[in-house]
Order: structure tokens, then C-alpha cells, then sequence
């Protein structure tokens, strides 16, 4: 197999993009130097900076230590007069401690004598009320002789006849539902069981004035209107 032989112009342009690429490559080498030196001038630039300021503050340092703030002989001086003072101060607090207490001394003796003169009137006006009541005392008066008062006549007492009334009812007999006594009622003339019905003392009889006091052997005890009436039950 024959190749065709490169022309003159893929000649040039191959060597064109050669020489191009070392170019390229150049530039790149020569940015990454520029780069560098950059930085490390920026540091240094930076350290310098940093030293600068160290050195200023080593300069303060030094003036602010050759000078001599406060003199030994004026610190003991405000020292002895601060301590004068605090001796002042001290005195007159005990001073007014001292008056106060013997304030408090005379207002308590002044205190008690105001109670006891209190207390001396007091005495005073009692004695005289018990002097003026011992005068104005009347005599006592003599009592009256007891008159002998016949008594009352006894009152006989007066008896009542309870009349006996007719129930306004027919009365049954007597039954036990659960150990409790009953009174069973009817309406009067009345034949049919299912009109009959139970009453317990306490219990009134239906649309009478009838009340059921209580239940006795045979004997049904009843309250009309407050009189007691005894109605026999057929045993």
C-alpha cells in the first residue's frame, strides 16, 4: 500500500503548531515564576509590616519604663493621708455610736416614767369613782311583806269522746311482702281484685283524708284530719 507523501503547506502547518505549543508552554512557565515571586513579596512585605509594628511597641515599652510614674515619697504620703482619714472617720463613727445609745437610754427612762405617771392616775381616778359610789349609795329598800295568795281552783280536765267514723272504705286484711306488714284496701262495694292495693303506714288511702298511722296485732290505727280513729281488721 502506497502512502501519499505530506504536502509543503501540511509541512508549514505542522510546524507552526509546533513552534505554537512551546510557546504556550513558555508563557506558563514564565507566569508560574511571576506567580511565585508574588507571593513571597507579599510575605515578605506582610513580615516587614509585623516587624515594624513590634519594634514601635518595644519603643513605647522602653519610654514608659524610664519614666517614673508616682514617686515613693508621694505614694507614702497619700498613703499616711488616706490612712488619717479612715482614723477620722473611725472616731466619728464611735462618737455617734456613743449618742445614740445614750439617746436611747434617756428615751427609755423617759418612757417608763410616762407609765408610771399613767399608772399613777389611773390609781387616782379610780379611787375617787369608788368614793363618790360609796356616797351616792342609797339605802336599801325594805322588802314588802308576802302576801298569802290563795292558789287557783284545779281546772278538771276535760275529756273527749273520740266518735268513732265509718272508713269510706272496705278494708281487706293484713299482708306480709318481704317481711313488711301491708294494709290491703278497697274502693267500697268493690268485688274486683285488681282494684285492691297495698298501703304501709305513712300511706294516705286514694281521695281520702285517711292517713294509716300504724298497724297493731288487728287493729289498723288511722289520722283523719288530727283525729285518730281504729278500724278492727278481719283476721
Amino acid at each position: 500500500m502506497n502512502l501519499s507523501r505530506p504536502t509543503r503547506t501540511t509541512l508549514i502547518l505542522s510546524l507552526c503548531l509546533v513552534v505554537l505549543a512551546g510557546m504556550l508552554g513558555y508563557q506558563h512557565h514564565q507566569l508560574s515564576q511571576l506567580s511565585n515571586s508574588m507571593a513571597a513579596t507579599a510575605d515578605k512585605e506582610s513580615l516587614d509590616a509585623l516587624l515594624a509594628r513590634l519594634g514601635k511597641v518595644d519603643e513605647r515599652l522602653d519610654t514608659v519604663d524610664g519614666k517614673h510614674l508616682v514617686s515613693n515619697e508621694d505614694f507614702r504620703s497619700g498613703q499616711q493621708a488616706l490612712s488619717n482619714r479612715i482614723d477620722a472617720v473611725q472616731a466619728y463613727a464611735k462618737q455617734a455610736t456613743e449618742s445614740a445609745q445614750e439617746l436611747t437610754r434617756n428615751a427609755a427612762s423617759s418612757g417608763e416614767l410616762v407609765v408610771l405617771k399613767a399608772s399613777v392616775e389611773t390609781l387616782d381616778s379610780r379611787i375617787h369613782e369608788l368614793s363618790q359610789s360609796q356616797i351616792k349609795q342609797p339605802a336599801a329598800p325594805s322588802k314588802p311583806k308576802a302576801v298569802a295568795r290563795k292558789p287557783p281552783p284545779a281546772r278538771k280536765p276535760s275529756t273527749s269522746v273520740v266518735t268513732p267514723q265509718a272508713p269510706p272504705f272496705t278494708v281487706v286484711g293484713i299482708e306480709y311482702r318481704g317481711g313488711e306488714r301491708f294494709l290491703s284496701v278497697a274502693p267500697p262495694g268493690s268485688t274486683q281484685l285488681s282494684q285492691i292495693y297495698l298501703i304501709r303506714p305513712g300511706d294516705a288511702v286514694a281521695g281520702t283524708a285517711w292517713r294509716l298511722n300504724a298497724l297493731d296485732g288487728k287493729y289498723a290505727r288511722f289520722d283523719v284530719s288530727g283525729t285518730p280513729q281504729t278500724v278492727t281488721v278481719a283476721q
